[in-house]
């Protein structure tokens, strides 16, 4: 749904406080807190245009053994599937009056924060899609057509189709954490061949912070009266340290779910974001309404999210109900 145009722009009877000088400073350095939460979960790639296609490839097969003198049997990289990026754009005016911009230079801060909150909270509310919908069927990016999370991902070879989802939405306890960090280490490749991804971040909405630290980080074991020792908290054991990674935008109040929680590979994930064009705050010409003597900024980005492969996330969707996508 399309913005609904400003009727009444700021003025100096509005917005006493408002003032040029402020507002693109403000948008541009509140907005570099944005970018290196995001980028905590998306893999960025470069869109040199409106859309990009990926091509994706398996390795090799299993390498077979060859008899003294015997021939050496032949393999070849397999193509998978493509998957294309395309750009979206987002963006916004703020019309001040000359009146405003003319007779207060001193308390620009506050009223420009709003504008600059409208323009970081889409950009986190629309990457946070990738997981919030990732157990919806209509919501695709890479090649099979699946959703994010699946159980039956197809394979390229047509072998044996894979999962990355919970069939029955554990919650988020030590043992089912254990059971998603094997169900990782077991994914496969394209042609079959154990690829052994350790997941090395939990990702949850806010209502799951305190369970997730107390799994994760606490010196004892939890849910137990043994006080064994916490391998989760472990370097050495396969899949322990994890970051935790508190994203306020998967939560109900943002239109996620306060239930879900997910397993995130740094090295083999490929959930991507690419810029299009960063966000930008400029003037644009001041005859464009001179007429009512207004000035306009305007706030724009335009980008591309989806992800390339479902191998290096698993999810959950934490309500204990059964999941067959």
């Amino acid at each position: 749904m399309a913005n609904q145009a400003v009727s009444v722009p700021a003025s100096v009877a509005s917005n006493a406080n408002l003032v040029d000088p402020g507002i693109k400073a403000v948008l541009a350095d509140t907005y570099s807190m944005l970018d290196e939460k995001l980028m905590k979960i998306f893999k960025p790639i470069e869109m040199r245009t409106m859309a990009e296609t990926f091509a994706g490839y398996a390795g090799l097969g299993g390498v077979p053994a060859v008899d003294e003198m015997g021939e050496f049997s032949e393999d070849a990289i397999m193509h998978t599937y493509n998957t294309t990026f395309t750009a979206e754009k987002f963006g916004e005016l703020l019309p001040i009056s000359y009146e405003l911009l003319e007779d207060d230079l001193s308390g620009a801060i506050e009223k420009a924060k709003y504008a600059t909150r409208a323009l970081s909270r889409k950009t986190e509310e629309w990457g946070a899609e990738v997981l919030n919908k990732g157990f919806n069927t209509s919501y695709t990016s890479y090649g099979d057509a699946k959703p994010l999370f699946s159980v039956s991902h197809t394979r390229a070879d047509g072998g044996t189709a894979q999962s990355n989802a919970s069939a029955t939405g554990v919650t988020l306890t030590e043992a089912n954490l254990e059971t998603a960090i094997l169900a990782m280490r077991n994914q496969l490749d394209d042609r079959g061949q154990l690829i052994s991804i350790v997941p090395d971040i939990l990702v949850v909405p806010p209502a799951l912070e305190k369970e997730a630290l107390i799994i994760c980080k606490s010196r004892d074991r939890s849910e137990t009266a043994n006080n064994d020792a916490n391998v989760n908290n472990m370097k050495e054991y396969t899949g322990g340290m994890l970051k935790i990674l508190v994203w306020d935008f998967l939560g109900a109040a943002a239109g996620g779910s306060d239930t879900a929680w997910f397993l995130i590979s740094g090295a083999d994930s490929n959930i991507n974001w690419g810029w299009r064009r960063k966000p930008i705050v400029k003037k644009l010409d001041e005859s464009v309404g001179a007429k009512n003597e207004i000035q306009y900024w305007k706030m724009s980005f335009r980008a591309a999210k989806g992800w390339r492969d479902y191998r290096g996330v698993w999810g959950s969707q934490g309500d204990g109900a059964a999941y067959a996508s």
